[in-house]
This record gives C-alpha cells, structure tokens and sequence, in this order.
C-alpha cells in the first residue's frame, strides 16, 4: 500500500511540473536591459546585462515587457530575443 501510494504521488507531481515550461530570455545587446515579467504566478522586474541568457520558468503565458523597447508575450519552449534595441519571440519547434 505505501508503494501505491508513492507511485501515485509522484505521477501527480510529474503531471503538475507538466504545465511549466522554460522560456529562454535573450540579450543580444551589449548593455542592460530592464525586463518585467507577469505570468499568472509571477510579477518581477529584472535588469539582464548585455550578452546574457536566462531560463525563464512560466506558467501558462508569460508577458516580457522590456522597458523602452517593447513587449512581447510567449509560452512553453519559446525564446525571446533582445536585439538591436529590439524584442522578438521565436515560437517553439512544434514536436
């Protein structure tokens, strides 16, 4: 009974990680950038330095808003990209 109990456990942890996703954040420029990110579970403001990468963890959807340059919305494996003083998304490779 305690080994059903532990199987089912962890098939519903690994089915609850199932609906996060990891957004790669990217800073192609070389300065910093100051980015707010809101997802149904996140409300933060980060400054990323120039030439960095970052895994974003998000929920559901996650809104980049990157101060003085744009915003952008994306989910699941996307990569968001700020270059040239602007700030695009590359949608995931669709399995």
């Amino acid at each position: 009974m305690k080994l059903l109990k532990a199987i089912v456990a962890v098939a519903f942890v690994g089915g609850s990680v199932g609906a996060a996703n990891a957004v790669e954040l990217r800073n192609m420029d070389t300065v910093k950038h100051t980015v707010r990110i809101t997802s149904p579970t996140l409300d933060k403001e980060y400054d990323f330095r120039g030439w960095t990468r970052s895994l974003v963890i998000c929920v559901d959807v996650c809104m980049f808003d990157v101060e003085g340059v744009g915003k952008v919305s994306a989910n699941k494996d996307d990569i968001v990209t700020i270059e040239n003083g602007n700030v695009t998304v590359q949608a995931a490779v669709a399995e």
